[in-house]
């Protein structure tokens, strides 16, 4: 009898010691499978500057010397001045070239209503809901959004000028290429007095400036 409670009281004990050192270790274990939950503005910048390195060197031979040259006055500019990383400001600009092309605009004017409207930032997101770094209102061209994958989507820099520059390509033509109206019109700003045209083609020029002076 003596020897069965002796038995009964060391398998309890070894019972406990077990479930004592299996929740010592679970914190370590769930700590180590459990997903990044907080993530601020600042890392999504460096991923997406990475990211953007990454597809510049890999796109960098299908640039011409004169494209090369462009993106390289154009990007350092726009470092110095909206203290954007070297990579990202880059991949920026490329994208703006080639929509250019795509669409018959100047990059530069590309650029310059990015930098009124987002001033670089690919997150940005205004107070009635325009996304990304031409500010798209999703729910005004949802034909567009749809097309590129959904309103998310507009926070993907090359997206975002893609639709951004066919908005505004539409609206020149609507108003026979008058720039200025088309642009009050892409601010939301037709009939009314507004400055966005005027901050606009300030920086245009001085943009023009910069690819020819570098």
């Amino acid at each position: 009898m003596e020897f069965t409670e002796y038995v009964k009281e060391r398998l309890a004990l070894t019972l406990k010691s077990g479930l004592l050192c299996a929740v010592m270790l679970m914190p370590a274990t769930v700590l180590a499978q459990s997903p990044e939950i907080v993530r601020s503005d600042e890392s999504i910048d460096i991923a997406t500057a990475v990211e953007a390195e990454d597809t510049a060197a890999s796109s960098a031979t299908s640039l011409t010397l004169t494209e090369q040259r462009k993106i390289n006055r154009l990007s350092g500019h726009i470092q110095r001045k909206y203290r954007v990383p070297e990579a990202k400001a880059r991949y920026i600009v490329r994208e703006a070239i080639q929509n250019a092309e795509r669409h018959r605009l100047d990059p530069e004017l590309i650029l310059a209503i990015i930098a009124v409207e987002s001033t670089f930032k690919e997150r940005a997101v205004s107070r009635v809901g325009a996304r990304g770094l031409m500010q798209v209102m999703p729910g005004s061209h949802t034909r567009k959004v749809r097309e590129i994958g959904g309103s998310r989507e507009l926070f993907n820099p090359a997206k975002n000028i893609h639709v951004g520059s066919r908005i505004l390509v539409n609206y020149l033509n609507d108003h026979s290429g008058d720039l200025r109206r088309a642009l009050l019109r892409y601010n939301g700003s037709l009939g009314t007095r507004s400055s966005f045209p005027d901050r606009v083609m300030r920086i245009y020029r001085n943009l023009k400036r910069v690819t020819v002076a570098g």
